[in-house]
């Protein structure tokens, strides 16, 4: 059994759609015992030719965290189709700014896409990819991974530089002075789309470029204009839990929010969250560990 073109780009469940139910069905059509090999395999190449056209550039870590989450030798999987794919031309690996590897997509890639009905945009150019930011960028989108694997819609900083959103960014990005670094949403049993906005901690920030992103918290509840009815729900801070970006995050917040009233001031600190991330060297995710930022005051405390 054949999976349609209509469905293949929901496969994937954080690529920006609001038919999760598709995927489901389109998933469950991989399993069945009936397929081919080569079928699996085509659908396989696929998933990571999107993968890497969604994010920009990725490893081969991050592909098989996108595309095999539950298999046991996910990452085998990923290299054994990253070698058809690029000998096929539609990827190309470049040497990143850690020492390894990372895919980009090529302009035969491109094409491929588009004859499938999936538009997409080379990738070779991408400066992240041996840059100073290439730390950054890929630890962020690691933790969208993650959260794309439980079920959330998400987009990196690839998409949001392309505005490759179903929800419009430019009110708050104005009031902030600021791009995120990801965005999360998911629908709420009240229908509407809960929002989160991701900041990504690498190098330690300056104590006002944290208040700017502490300052979206205050906007939680707004509306973002869309196709559906998306609200700000959440701030989030993700970091290296070896490093103290999170007490450098209450500092700041303590400074903005410090004159506010008590129950205001924990209201505020409610809406961050905290995520503390375990790596190994030089950059292996372990483990995260999430709580609020006020919970992380009383701690401290």
């Amino acid at each position: 059994m054949r999976i349609s073109t209509a469905e293949i780009p929901d496969l994937l469940s954080g690529r920006i759609t609001s038919q999760p139910t598709a995927t489901k069905q389109a998933a469950s059509r991989i399993a069945l015992p009936s397929q081919s090999g080569r079928e699996v395999a085509r659908v396989n190449e696929l998933n990571c030719v999107i993968a890497v056209s969604k994010w920009g550039h990725l490893r081969i870590q991050e592909l098989a965290r996108a595309v095999w989450p539950k298999a046991k030798f996910a990452e085998q999987l990923a290299a054994r189709t990253v070698r058809r794919l690029t000998k096929q031309g539609l990827l190309l690996e470049r040497r990143n700014a850690l020492g390894g590897r990372s895919l980009c997509l090529t302009r035969a890639g491109v094409t491929w896409l588009e004859l499938r009905g999936i538009e997409a945009q080379h990738t070779l150019d991408l400066t992240s990819v041996s840059g100073p930011t290439f730390f950054h960028r890929t630890f962020a989108t690691r933790y969208l991974i993650e959260r794309q694997n439980t079920g959330q819609y998400v987009a990196g900083e690839y998409l949001i530089l392309r505005r490759k959103l179903p929800f419009k960014i430019e009110a708050m990005t104005r009031t902030l002075r600021k791009l995120p670094d990801g965005f999360t949403w998911s629908r709420m049993p009240d229908g509407t789309m809960a929002v989160e906005l991701v900041e990504q901690e690498a190098a330690s920030k300056a104590r006002g470029e944290l208040e700017k992103c502490l300052r979206a918290a205050e906007y939680v509840g707004s509306k973002l204009a869309g196709d559906a009815d998306y609200r700000l729900r959440a701030v989030v801070f993700v970091f290296d839990g070896a490093l103290s970006h999170a007490r450098r995050v209450l500092l700041a917040a303590t400074s903005l929010w410090g004159d506010k009233p008590a129950l205001e001031r924990i209201k505020l600190e409610q809406r961050v969250k905290l995520v503390h991330v375990e790596l190994r060297p030089p950059l292996v995710w372990v483990s995260q560990r999430v709580m609020t930022l006020h919970e992380f005051r009383g701690q401290v405390m």
